[in-house]
């Protein structure tokens, strides 16, 4: 197997991850401004999970370990484990100090190469919108008998905040071409049933996080660093030259998030 800075990557088959498998987009998204959002979400994720975050983690979706390295930090008794899809997202986690004794594992969350029951909680920050459905069914396998799942994810949502407008033009220019992608978010009704079988939801929430951009090329930049633009459309190649109207303040965009804790039965 080959070696990432010290941690084994298991091999993976190509599952058509697109933008998200070179090195140079990697290098965008792990930035100072996208550790801070994503920092955020998983602040506000893990509030009030301290009781029973235990045992052995696992960090689905790790990318560049965001998520990750604040885990090691919350929870320092927990055997944290990382898995991602994207070989050069793992290369740069590995490089993270709080991360660099954590093993990283390169495998999609269809297809998780892990043991049945081998965990005892499961952290999805905000990247459920790119699994496919049978992620549900391999978490449900991986977690123990009484494990957690903690989820943040998008929320299809309509918002009034003049980014999202300018977003939602887009979407309609593009209306005779537009196909509805599962990464474009989840509704909150589809929170609670994303893992089969008989479990609690012990936590169920929806939050609005807002940021300020200068300007449309602003936003877009940040959107094309996280995927979101690759998400939403399938591409990331928005004219913002049309847009003349960013007001002196600065221009607000609103993310919709789910917040959900899921106890599987003992």
């Amino acid at each position: 197997m080959p070696s990432i800075a010290g941690n084994t990557v298991a091999p993976v088959r190509d599952v058509g991850i697109g933008p998200w498998s070179d090195d140079e987009r990697a290098r965008r998204y792990d930035s100072a401004e996208n550790g801070h959002f994503y920092g955020t979400l998983l602040t506000r994720l893990v509030a009030g999970a301290g009781p029973f975050v235990g045992g052995r983690g696992l960090d689905l979706g790790c990318g560049s370990g965001f998520a990750t390295e604040r885990l090691v930090r919350a929870f320092p008794g927990v055997a944290w484990e990382g898995v991602d899809v994207s070989a050069p997202m793992l290369a740069r986690a590995a490089c993270k100090p709080a991360v660099a004794a954590i093993p990283l594992r390169h495998a999609a969350a269809e297809a998780l190469p892990y043991a049945a029951g081998s965990f005892d909680v499961v952290v999805s920050n905000f990247s459920w919108h790119w699994f496919g459905p049978a992620a549900g069914q391999e978490v449900a396998r991986v977690l123990r008998p009484g494990g957690w799942m903690l989820l943040s994810a998008p929320l299809r949502h309509l918002s009034g905040a003049q980014g999202n407008r300018w977003l939602a033009r887009q979407l309609h220019a593009r209306r005779r071409s537009f196909r509805r992608l599962g990464s474009q978010g989840l509704r909150m009704d589809d929170l609670g049933r994303l893992l089969p079988g008989d479990a609690r939801i012990q936590r169920l929430e929806s939050l609005v996080i807002e940021e300020r951009f200068c300007n449309v090329q602003a936003l877009l930049t940040t959107l094309e660093s996280r995927g979101s633009l690759h998400a939403i459309f399938g591409a990331g190649d928005l004219d913002s030259s049309t847009e003349t109207d960013s007001p002196a303040d600065g221009l607000v965009f609103e993310w919709h998030v789910g917040l959900l804790h899921l106890h599987t039965r003992p």
